[in-house]
């Protein structure tokens, strides 16, 4: 399983180092996904599990229209990394930039996968999270003082019912 968060740096030669941890699960040559969002990244797959995602996705579509249209965007912005005896990959410039990569990247295992994101995006997107969490907790919280209130409230009627 792939869990964890690192901070290193890109080098000149756009090299970044990919913790032994997260090899030991990848292996040294595995599948990198470019992925453009909110929150731009690059997403470390071992082989297995890429191809895994993959099939998966597919198996559910039956149109074969709609089936390439899905294989393609799978394979659009993937390719292969291979670790160096240092334990570091080359990010393609274009990875890089789309991901808005320059110096300091954060990797942070999400259990099938690794993703790589620059620091600032990073923290952007942490606490994104973090405010989402907040507000469903808010939220959970707003709906038991409703619910406690009610049961309350039901209980104040039943006890006025019940004295006259």
């Amino acid at each position: 399983m792939l869990i964890g968060t690192y901070e290193h740096n890109i080098d000149g030669k756009n090299r970044l180092f990919v913790p032994a941890k997260f090899r030991a699960v990848l292996g040294s040559e595995f599948i990198f996904k470019i992925c453009r969002s909110k929150y731009p990244s690059i997403q470390l797959y071992s082989k297995a599990q890429f191809q895994k995602d993959v099939d998966e996705a597919l198996a559910k579509i039956t149109d074969e229209y709609n089936k390439k249209r899905a294989e393609a965007k799978r394979y659009l912005g993937a390719g292969e990394a291979v670790c160096d005896a240092q334990g570091r990959i080359v990010l393609t410039g274009m990875a890089a930039k789309i991901a808005k990569l320059e110096k300091s990247c954060v990797l942070t295992g999400f259990g099938d996968y690794v993703e790589i994101m620059s620091t600032e995006v990073y923290e952007a997107y942490s606490e994104a999270l973090l405010d989402e969490a907040i507000a469903e907790e808010e939220s959970y919280f707003a709906q038991e003082e409703l619910r406690n209130e009610k049961r309350s409230e039901g209980a104040y009627l039943e006890t006025n019912r019940t004295e006259e």
